[in-house]
Parts: structure tokens; sequence; C-alpha cells
């Protein structure tokens, strides 16, 4: 599965196959053939392994989670640097795998678990720290955005430049106590 996953990584699901991915584990075309029956249940199990690092990583950080919303976009650039860094992993293998559930009914409630133990970490913290709910897709979505960025046009020094500001001013607006009051949206 190392090997699938460092496939993945710098290749794209597509890229797996048998061969492949027993070139990159070092091990016989038939240790890959013998344990997998099909390209599917490489790229399958691969998912599955990425989904259970990944959420136990996010769970790390959920653990103990902030009181105040500045904690909480401390914690957030912390566990998105984590997840950049994760070897074990990869965030670019989470997003092939991902963008391949999208073509790939079998995968998708693969995908879907992923997501939901994802955003339930993330409700974790952002009820400790006070802000509404809803609040949960939108910092998913500004996380996954802001990782996928990083990962295609990288900047230096992203947690502390790119990351930090942007989640503060996210979070803080999203904040019951520290967000103002706007006129309610005009009628489009």
């Amino acid at each position: 599965m190392e090997a699938t996953l460092q496939v993945i990584g710098e290749r794209g699901a597509d890229a797996v196959t048998h061969r492949a991915v027993a070139a990159a584990a070092g091990v016989p075309l038939a240790s890959t053939t013998y344990h997998f029956r099909s390209k599917e249940a490489l790229v399958t199990e691969a998912l599955e392994l990425v989904i259970e690092r990944s959420t136990q990583l996010a769970a790390e950080f959920a653990t103990d989670p902030p009181t105040d919303p500045y904690a909480l976009v401390h914690r957030l650039v912390l566990m998105s640097q984590a997840q950049l860094v994760d070897t074990r992993a990869p965030l670019v293998a989470q997003y092939e795998l991902l963008l391949e559930a999208s073509r790939r009914p079998a995968l998708r409630p693969l995908a879907d678990r992923w997501d939901g133990a994802y955003g339930a970490c993330l409700a974790t913290l952002v009820e400790a720290a006070g802000l509404p709910q809803d609040a949960v897709p939108i910092l998913a979505n500004v996380l996954e955005g802001a990782l996928l960025s990083q990962l295609s046009l990288p900047v230096p020094d992203f947690g502390r430049a790119v990351l930090h500001p942007m989640l503060e001013r996210v979070v803080l607006a999203l904040h019951p106590a520290a967000a103002p009051h706007h006129a309610a949206a005009p009628n489009l």
C-alpha cells in the first residue's frame, strides 16, 4: 500500500498498475497480483489507508480543542502544516484518490466516510471555539482550497504568511462575538 500511495502521489491514480506498484515496492510482480486481484483493488485499499491515516491525524488535532477563535486559527494552521508534510498519508495522494472517487462510483462511499470523519473533527474544534456549526463546511472548503493551492503552486512560509491571516479573517467573521453585524443581503 505504501508503494501504491507513492505511485498515486507521483503519477496519479491512473498510473497504478501491478507492475508500477511492484517496481515502487521493490518486490516481484507476483507479490502484488497475489494480494490484489485488480488495479481497482489496489486503488480502493490505498484510499482506505489514506482515510485511516488522515482521519487519525485530524483526530489528534481535535483532542483538547481550543476554546477561543485565535487558538482555533493556530490549531487549524498546525493541522494543515502537518497534513502537508505527512508522508504516511501524502496529501497529494489523498486529493488524487478523492478525485478518483468522483469518477469511480464504487469509491464514493469511502470518500464520503473520509469527508464525514474530517467534518466531525472540524465540528469538535468549531464547537469548542464558540463558532456555529454552519462554520464547519466553510472552514473545510477554505482549508482544502488553501492546501490544494499550496500543493499546486507552493508559497514559502505558507502557514504564517498565507494560511494564518486567511483563517483569522474567516474565523473571526464566523465567530458570533467577534463578527460585526451586517444588514441582510438584498434579494437577488
